[in-house]
């Protein structure tokens, strides 16, 4: 058994949004399947830490994705912050500045320009 969480993107922005992935967390993209149309991606497969995620263009109309989050868990505190970095730069919001939580780890949290929360977190040292 595996769960595996699928994101749709909104926008037909699939296609940046795997580039925006592999690039943040250095993902493999294991395989790409285009629409019909070769506009949209109807099935995107990522490969990072061991885990998969997928993703696909939104074929159901543009409304607004149910708001989901994705949490990675990083090997390093020093991690959360460089990850954190990235995303800024990339163009994310941060919504938590990276922070040594009370349960033991450093902490943040950002939306990705494709409207997704996702949390980082790692052991503090």
């Amino acid at each position: 058994m595996s769960v595996v969480p699928y994101l749709t993107i909104s926008g037909g922005r699939a296609a940046e949004a795997a580039d925006f992935y592999k690039k943040l967390f250095g993902a493999e993209e294991t395989m790409r399947m285009p629409a019909e149309d070769k506009t949209k991606v109807l099935h995107c497969a990522l490969r990072f830490a061991g885990a998969a995620l997928y993703l696909c263009d939104n074929f159901r109309g543009e409304t607004k994705p149910a708001m989901s989050a994705v949490f990675v868990g990083l090997d390093k505190a020093a991690d959360v912050d460089s990850v954190t970095a990235r995303a800024r730069a990339m163009g994310a919001a941060i919504t938590r500045e990276p922070e040594d939580m009370f349960w033991g780890d450093r902490f943040a949290q950002f939306v990705d320009p494709f409207g997704h929360e996702w949390q980082v977190g790692a052991p503090k040292a």
